[in-house]
């Protein structure tokens, strides 16, 4: 038996497959669709190149090689990523089957933890916050679904509700976590996913915490199966083959690695098919971030976790002696590939060094860049009632 992970949302029971969603048929092209947004002319030079488009309903993102199909990543609850597919193969499912049917879970998200409001023995009592909803498949309120421009997703929303509905007493007066999730679709073919997150209030039993320890994790859930991945890298030789691995029934249960001296990424594939089947890598940087204005402290880390139907890459950053109202701006890489070669080893160690770890702004420091808009619409959010409750982005 495997010890229960704190993290770990009923990992260890067996699952209900989620009903199968209806997938585009494979006589309509992408062409017919309503495009609203396509790649730059510099895709062109990579041979790679982007499509947004909705879909009964949906908001689709689509990589293209050559011209042909590739990957899809369909927006779903709170922004998250409800489906990825494998276009060449009739559209193949790449994510896990859902744990009981619901759209909240097993899907691409951030997940945000008060790891100060339980110890390890009481994990699932701890205050927990999921991006697309909570156990029970109610969702969070996405608010916008925006196109600054022809490369990028912006995805507003506002988590109010606790992963386990039973602590909503517990916790309440506790402030809702707004966020934006930017999706920008990478010349390269990857799918680059920046999250800004304001740090809550936590109010357990009516006692306000102060320096709390979170824990924020991106939640990546792909599907073990015998026609996706059976295998999870977390190193390359230089010819592309994996060298530091494990096979789907071995893969390490949450070994918070820090990743500095790591290789930055992690990659699902196929044994025996690296040379023919696709892979995905989840790619972060191997820096371990830095704060300003704060007196937290961060832990970069690189995670892992198996399961009947799935194999999970989790970057993730603690946070100790956290500050209310503090904004933490975190990216990371969804990286496909057909095949695993020297290119594709050579360019996840190009994309790493592209990367910079997490940064953690305290309340009132003067933000750089574009955060200072951000950070203000997510502040402006904090109690406000806006959002709907949908995995159909298409109509916000």
């Amino acid at each position: 038996m495997h010890r229960k992970n704190t993290h770990s949302k009923g990992a260890t029971a067996t699952p209900t497959r989620r009903t199968v969603l209806a997938v585009l048929a494979t006589t309509v092209a992408a062409a017919v669709l309503p495009a609203v947004a396509t790649a730059t002319p510099a895709a062109a030079a990579t041979g790679w190149s982007w499509q947004v488009f909705t879909y009964n309903g949906d908001v689709w993102q689509r990589s293209s090689y050559n011209g042909v199909a590739q990957f899809d990543y369909r927006l779903g609850a709170g922004g998250s990523i409800a489906e990825m597919r494998y276009c060449p193969a009739t559209y193949r499912a790449l994510l896990s089957p859902s744990y009981a049917g619901e759209e909240t879970d097993r899907v691409i998200q951030s997940v945000l933890w008060g790891m100060s409001t339980a110890d390890q023995a009481h994990f699932y009592d701890r205050w927990n916050i999921d991006q697309a909803g909570n156990m029970a498949g109610e969702f969070t309120r996405t608010v916008a679904v925006e196109q600054p421009n022809a490369t990028t997703t912006d995805v507003w929303t506002i988590a109010d509700k606790q992963w386990m509905s039973n602590l909503t007493g517990r916790y309440a007066g506790s402030d809702t976590v707004p966020q934006l999730t930017r999706y920008t679709r990478l010349d390269n073919g990857a799918l680059q996913i920046r999250r800004v997150v304001r740090i809550p209030k936590i109010v357990d039993n009516g006692v306000t915490q102060t320096n709390q320890a979170f824990y924020l994790e991106n939640w990546v859930p792909f599907k073990y199966s015998a026609d996706t991945f059976n295998g999870l890298a977390t190193s390359l030789n230089a010819n592309g083959s994996p060298a530091t691995w494990y096979p789907a029934g071995s893969i390490p249960n949450y070994p918070e690695t820090p990743v500095t001296g790591t290789t930055g990424y992690s990659v699902v594939f196929k044994q025996g098919a690296t040379t023919a089947s696709p892979n995905v890598a989840v790619v972060q940087s191997n820096t371990n971030g830095q704060t300003y204005g704060t007196t937290a402290s961060v832990n970069h880390v690189r995670n892992s976790m198996g399961w009947d139907t799935g194999i999970g890459a989790f970057p993730g950053v603690h946070l100790t002696n956290s500050q209310t109202d503090s904004i933490v701006d975190y990216t990371i890489r969804i990286v496909p590939n057909s095949t695993l070669n020297a290119a594709v080893a050579a360019d996840l160690a190009a994309q790493v060094g592209q990367l910079t770890g997490p940064k953690v702004y305290g309340p009132g420091y003067a933000l750089p860049g574009d955060l200072p808009g951000i950070a203000t619409r997510l502040r402006g959010y904090l109690t406000s009632p806006a959002g709907t409750r949908t995995s159909h982005l298409a109509g916000l």
